[in-house]
């Protein structure tokens, strides 16, 4: 067992124990862009945060001399996982991953696929769709209302009907890629995919790892400390050693970066973001005792 595989399976453990036994079913949050609730800054550590609705651990780890940053969250509700957008649909404006982060109270966040950096994609965001034009040159990653991951290799138009007709709604859709894990199983890279994906580069990508449970995943490159960056192949076998049955590559690059708890977790500088269209987030459902008026 790699020292990848333990680790994860100790944070896993640690991310259910939390939520173990927390039989409190916890009001789902609006699928729509308002933010989450206010987190309670008391239950932040360096590298954790727990409530009775989200567990958060993180950890650094080094593999082929690139830096990862890891996020392994696990959530009492789908409506938690989360995206924003930097402006309304249809308004080319853009904003650094950090501050939308801290505009919706995210407790863990990176960038999503910058859908404003193209013209095709089908394209979701928290229920509501903004563009309909599938790329069959790019794999899809649709999130459901379960909060289950399903990746379209070529953005299976089968697969995608299906989803679309299904009684669960579909609440999210990126359309960057490559698919890094799918059902389990580690992808072979494609041949010809955008993005450099052969190259060294900092590197983002989001997995499931079980029933509401998941890693985000940031690799550092391009000067950000020692590390050197890394291939998609590289960060598609890194995201299998974490556990993920899927896993899906995201906007890297000047958008490679993890916020956490108000602060950059990874190492790219804030000053060195680039401004992007969109971020995941996790939030928590419970509202923050200095917020509700509670001592």
């Amino acid at each position: 067992m790699s020292m990848i595989s333990c680790k994860r399976i100790l944070a896993l453990a640690a991310c259910l124990m939390c939520l173990a036994g927390t039989a409190l079913a916890v009001d789902p949050l609006p699928i729509d862009f308002s933010p989450g609730p206010v987190p309670d800054a008391s239950r932040f550590t360096e590298d954790s945060y727990e409530d009775e609705s989200i567990s958060v651990h993180m950890e650094r780890i080094w593999v082929d001399e690139c830096q990862f940053h890891v996020a392994h969250v696990t959530i009492a509700d789908a409506s938690q996982l989360r995206t924003a957008l930097a402006a309304p649909f249809g308004k080319n404006k853009t904003n650094r991953v950090s501050t939308i982060a801290r505009d919706h109270n995210a407790i863990v966040a990176t960038g999503g696929d910058y859908y404003g950096n193209e013209e095709g994609g089908y394209v979701v965001r928290m229920g509501e769709t903004g563009r309909k034009k599938p790329l069959k040159s790019r794999d899809m990653l649709v999130i459901d209302g379960n909060g289950d991951f399903h990746i379209l290799i070529h953005s299976d138009s089968e697969q995608l009907r299906a989803l679309v007709e299904s009684d669960i709604p579909i609440v999210n859709v990126f359309n960057f890629g490559p698919a890094l894990v799918c059902g389990g199983e580690l992808q072979a890279m494609p041949e010809k995919y955008q993005y450099n994906i052969k190259g060294r580069e900092p590197r983002c990508a989001i997995g499931q790892t079980g029933p509401l449970s998941y890693v985000m995943v940031v690799a550092d490159g391009r000067g950000a400390g020692d590390s050197k960056g890394c291939s998609v192949e590289t960060l598609a076998r890194v995201m299998a050693d974490l556990g993920c049955l899927e896993a899906y590559n995201l906007d890297g690059g000047g958008s490679a970066l993890m916020y956490f708890g108000g602060e950059n977790y990874s190492t790219k500088s804030f000053k060195a973001e680039r401004s992007v269209s969109d971020i995941i987030y996790f939030a928590t459902a419970v509202e923050s005792p200095a917020e509700s008026g509670e001592e």
